[in-house]
């Protein structure tokens, strides 16, 4: 197994006859390094005319088996199926068909809903016409989602076929003022049913819209495998399974996937560590049994000085560690200019192959063990549980909220298969059942004091040992109480200074057998309460609550480390490694096909890393490192200690990736 390296070519570079000619002389160059191409149909957002469409197909049909001839994958990606925002309108297509309609009755001008039969007409030929200029696969793009189509509509659709086919699946009419308020204002538990309803409305929606486009592609060649571009698209569902059983067809056609989000420029560098959690919580729907599935390496607008070659390597890397077998690079213009400038990147690429080579071969589709953020396909039906929904304010549990976390070095999970101990946060308590909450709280869960509270409601908060017994707004501190769980910092002091950073801090109250792990104080300092906690409850599990900034200011040393310990200890020591110094560092923990142990370290930081101390647990054997610059070296056992043995890394370059594998199990 390899890493899969796409990429993916403008119309104005393949439509432009001595451009095509000097691409298809690139790809000579870069035989070996890029294994796929696939040609967009078109460079502006919303959908084209057919007849456009068919005239580019045509266009395809001669400028394909070029590509072919060199042994690639060729393809084509189709950018716009329904549309994915306002642009370009004058030269975009224009039919009295009906558009997307969001909640509040405003009508897209450039997106087309496909529940009405004139759009899935004009979808079957679009891709009818597309499946005859002899593609090795089709890219359906991200314009298939009901949610964020900028300009247009943000939360779609309740036109009246859209409100009709949810009546027929609900067995209640409704009008779409109707169905919004009820989303909001029904009472609890009908308004979160009738939301995840709504959610099984919308899957279903688009795994039409896909089944569409296989029977449009079957028609004319059914080997043509169909590729989907996921996003972070709670409110369409993450219906993954039933997209993957349409795409794939009554002949069971492989399927490919192409999950991203938007990163653009390396201006905020961990954004990207952002995008690779997102594609991880994106993986966790799709069964292991996939295995083509491309990081979406977006460069959107393509200025080469906006993304360094650094970053976008260690994009490349992170999202291998996430789950995925390759990348596909949408690095090059959107103009009939000579592309050169491009060059530096592929040429980083072919140089750093032989590592993603290596991740590839190593992890496979093995899922990532570590700390779970309980997610899942109906979590925003829980979000803004008593107010707006879905609009702005069911963000207010945000997707990342937990990411700062995993910089410390804490390895993530994506999924309940990999999950050696729990995180929740406000209202996502309300996506589970109490049987699955209480299973949770048997096992080991980090909470924040909201869904402390949403716990308490729901009849549990003798599992959890603490209860919020009051707020304050600012003027508060937290410090260290003596614990070992805070080990040598008892005393120390994390000013988040809410005067700043607003955030509320809620003040706990214990139960009896609860360890206060923080107190708050004001500026005297008095003493204003409890501010965290463990408790061990009486069906054995580990509980910990954090009521000041529970999610964010953590890379203090006293807090990283506290952190740390406390996800150890939820974990009870299961957690298969975890970075032990302080250094921002971002920890991937899988397996090989062997079973044995394997890990991705990544220096979030714009310092080398040096002295990196990584714990593991002391059944893991000795270890390997690969780095990016392909040079292998045989680690040190360590010093073991308890469930634990620890071994010192070699230097790692600012954004640069290491990878860990064990070379025989321990004796």
């Amino acid at each position: 197994m390899h890493a899969t390296i796409s990429l993916r070519v403008s119309t104005f570079i393949w439509m432009d006859e001595k451009l095509c000619a000097e691409l298809l002389s690139w790809m000579k160059d870069y035989r070996g390094t890029i294994t796929e191409i696939a040609f967009f149909t078109g460079f502006t957002h919303p959908p084209l005319p057919l007849a456009e469409i068919q005239r580019r197909a045509d266009l395809l049909s001669r400028v394909i088996p070029q590509f072919k001839a060199l042994g690639l994958r060729t393809g084509i990606n189709h950018l716009a199926t329904i549309g994915h925002l306002d642009e370009n309108l004058e030269n975009s297509l224009s039919e009295p068909w009906q558009h997307l309609v969001d909640m509040s009755g405003k009508v897209s001008a450039s997106c087309y809903c496909a529940a009405v039969l004139p759009v899935q007409d004009y979808i079957r030929e679009s891709y009818r016409a597309l499946a005859v200029a002899g593609p090795d696969f089709i890219w359906v793009d991200d314009d298939v989602r009901l949610e964020s189509h900028p300009q247009a509509v943000t939360f779609a659709c309740f036109c009246d076929q859209c409100l009709a086919d949810f009546a027929k699946q609900s067995g209640t009419s409704w009008t779409r003022e109707a169905l919004v308020e009820a989303f909001r204002a029904a009472p609890l538990p009908e308004r979160l049913d009738l939301r995840r309803a709504w959610l099984q409305h919308n899957r279903d929606y688009i795994s039409r819209i896909l089944a569409l486009v296989r029977a449009a592609t079957d028609s004319v060649n059914p080997s043509i495998e169909l590729g989907f571009m996921s996003g972070e698209i709670s409110y369409s569902g993450y219906g993954y399974i039933d997209w993957g059983t349409a795409m794939a067809g009554p002949r069971q056609v492989h399927v490919k996937w192409r999950p991203g989000g938007g990163f653009y420029t390396d201006e905020r560098p961990t954004d990207m560590l952002g995008k690779v959690h997102s594609v991880g919580r994106q993986l966790s729907f799709l069964p292991g049994s996939e295995t083509d599935i491309q990081w979406e390496h977006e460069n959107f607008p393509y200025q080469v000085l906006k993304k360094s070659r650094t970053i976008f390597l260690a994009e490349i890397a992170g999202g291998i560690g996430a789950g995925c077998t390759g990348t596909a690079l949408n690095l090059m213009g959107i103009a009939a200019d000579p592309f050169d400038e491009y060059r530096p990147y592929l040429d980083a690429v072919a140089k750093a192959q032989p590592f993603f080579n290596e991740l590839v071969r190593t992890f496979g589709r093995s899922p990532c063990d570590g700390v779970w953020p309980a997610l899942g396909n109906n979590h925003i039906a829980a979000l803004s549980a008593d107010g707006n929904w879905p609009g702005a304010g069911a963000w207010g549990s945000d997707m990342g909220v937990f990411n700062e976390l995993f910089e410390l070095g804490v390895p993530p999970a994506y999924s309940r298969d990999g999950a050696h101990a729990f995180l929740l946060s406000g209202d996502s308590v309300l996506e589970w059942s109490d049987a699955e909450l209480t299973d949770m709280l048997s096992a080991g869960v980090l909470l924040d004091a909201p869904a402390a509270t949403r716990l308490e409601q729901r009849g549990l908060a003798e599992l959890v040992g603490f209860t919020v017994a009051g707020t304050k707004v600012k003027d508060t501190t937290e410090r260290f109480t003596v614990d070992p769980l805070n080990g040598k910092h008892a005393g120390w002091h994390r000013d988040c200074r809410p005067s700043f950073w607003s955030q509320t801090t809620y003040l706990l109250k214990p139960a009896p057998g609860a360890r206060p792990l923080s107190e708050i104080i004001d500026f005297t300092p008095r003493v204003q309460g409890c501010g965290s906690g463990v408790f061990e409850n009486r069906l054995g599990g580990r509980v910990a609550v954090f009521g000041y900034y529970p999610w964010g200011s953590l890379q203090c040393l006293g807090k990283s480390v506290q952190m740390k310990n406390v996800c150890r200890w939820l974990a009870r020591d299961r957690l298969p490694a975890c970075v032990s110094s302080f250094h921002r560092m971002t920890l991937w923990c899988r397996r090989d096909a062997a079973g044995h142990p394997a890990f991705l370290l990544l220096n979030a930081s714009l310092d080398t890393a040096t002295g990196v101390k990584l714990q593991m647990r002391t059944d893991t054997g000795p270890l390997a490192a690969f780095d990016m610059q392909g040079k292998t070296k045989l680690l040190k056992s360590g010093v073991a200690r308890g469930a634990y043995r620890t071994v010192t890394l070699p230097p790692l370059p600012p954004w640069s990736a290491l990878l860990l594998r064990a070379m025989a199990p321990a004796n």
